[in-house]
């Protein structure tokens, strides 16, 4: 039965914030909505964060051609939620997330056919995946329709190289619905790799390991180098690094205003003698370190990262006794990006706020792990480059600036 307005858009805020809560989603990426009557239903606006959306913020869109009431627009992938309720009269709470676990396995672009028996009572005998289309537009829209009509039973399905659909009777339902698609996708990478490796206990480093053995580049390093973060204010960025320590550093003469700067200052300096940013973060997460290991060029799995990193993230030699060199490197290939990986030591990202810096760390850590986990299944895809470019560019112009508003 469809909700009460007020109701509905109240679960639809609440649903966003739980979202947050259990990482199903980050900052405005994915979408809720909820069925008010036959016609209509209820839905996350474009851009708005979820930790400060009210309810007055929820836009009421029309079933039939997706028009909507008010001034404020709806998220701009309405038409998917629209074909849920259109196909099945009985859902009426679709949530739309870009969940980890799930991505990963819908990058293979493989259905997850007969689901483990503890999770079919929730998801069926199979999770079907949506082909590829850039995401927001009519293609995509139409290839969601296509798999939910050819799979009528269904609740739960993926979306190539962008996320998942979750549809139910309730929130409770489709809330439900999300959780128990991650959880299966979990348990599938780590078949997957068990698999593979003919190992008999799962283990995250062992896995990282076979993925370095499996590409030739040995094991994980036993310790990195601290390439430092930094916060710029006009012609001085602050540096800290070596486990909290702080020096404000010319941009200008590359000096210390204060004592010595450590040899890290020299590539965050070259960054922003080139680079239009605030901010700047090594990021040292375990898959990021595995990635950064093969010294290859970088390419986007998921759609999120061509429009929030860069259509690729190079590569950069690391020779510890000859940072300028180096530094001129990490400035060269990180332009036109926000992130560039540094061999053997992780990644550099940039950006010009904290939301930035964070969005920047969620998807650089979830690409590489993809990148890791698709591999073991020797079903690398990759998002057509013409959109990457097309997305990164629409990314820029638009919805960065929309959600610092």
């Amino acid at each position: 039965m469809a909700y009460e307005i007020e109701e509905a858009k109240r679960l639809v805020v609440e649903a966003g914030k739980k979202l947050l809560e259990t990482g199903l989603i980050a900052r405005t990426w994915g979408n809720v909505s909820a069925r008010i009557s036959e016609t209509q239903f209820v839905i996350t606006p474009s851009g708005r964060a979820y930790d400060t959306l009210t309810p007055d913020e929820v836009v009421v869109v029309n079933i039939d051609d997706c028009s909507h009431e008010g001034d404020i627009k709806p998220s701009s992938e309405k038409g998917i939620h629209a074909d849920s309720y259109k196909h099945h009269p009985l859902v009426n709470f679709v949530i739309h997330t870009h969940q980890k676990a799930a991505t990963i396995v819908s990058i293979t672009g493989m259905e997850i056919r007969n689901v483990y028996n503890e999770f079919k009572p929730v998801l069926g005998e199979v999770v079907p995946v949506a082909e590829y289309a850039m995401s927001t537009t009519n293609p995509l829209r139409k290839k969601v329709e296509k798999c939910i009509m050819m799979n009528p039973s269904s609740r739960a399905f993926m979306l190539k190289h962008h996320g998942t659909l979750c549809m139910g009777n309730s929130y409770e339902e489709a809330f439900n619905v999300a959780e128990t698609l991650e959880k299966c996708c979990e348990k599938v990478i780590k078949d997957n790799y068990l698999r593979h490796s003919w190992e008999k206990e799962y283990s995250e480093d062992a896995k990282r390991n076979y993925f370095l053995e499996k590409n030739g580049a040995g094991k994980m390093p036993e310790s990195i180098c601290d390439l430092g973060s930094s916060v710029r204010c006009g012609h001085i960025f602050t540096l800290t690094y070596d486990g909290g320590k702080k020096v404000d550093v010319d941009i200008e003469t590359g000096l210390a205003v204060s004592g010595v700067a450590p040899k890290c200052a020299k590539i965050h300096r070259a960054i922003y003698k080139e680079e239009d940013c605030t901010m700047i973060n090594h990021l040292t997460n375990p898959y990021v370190v595995a990635e950064s290991c093969l010294a290859d060029t970088m390419y986007p799995m998921i759609d999120d990262f061509a429009q929030i990193v860069g259509v690729d993230v190079k590569n950069c030699a690391w020779i510890d006794g000859d940072t300028d060199e180096c530094a001129e490197d990490i400035a060269e290939k990180i332009s036109g990006r926000n992130a560039v990986l540094i061999e053997g030591n992780g990644a550099l990202v940039t950006g010009n706020s904290e939301g930035d810096m964070q969005a920047l760390e969620l998807i650089m850590e979830k690409g590489c792990e993809a990148a890791v986990d698709v591999d073991i299944f020797n079903r690398p895809h990759y998002v057509p480059k013409a959109e990457c470019f097309l997305m990164r560019t629409v990314y820029l112009a638009k919805y960065s600036k929309q959600i610092n508003k």
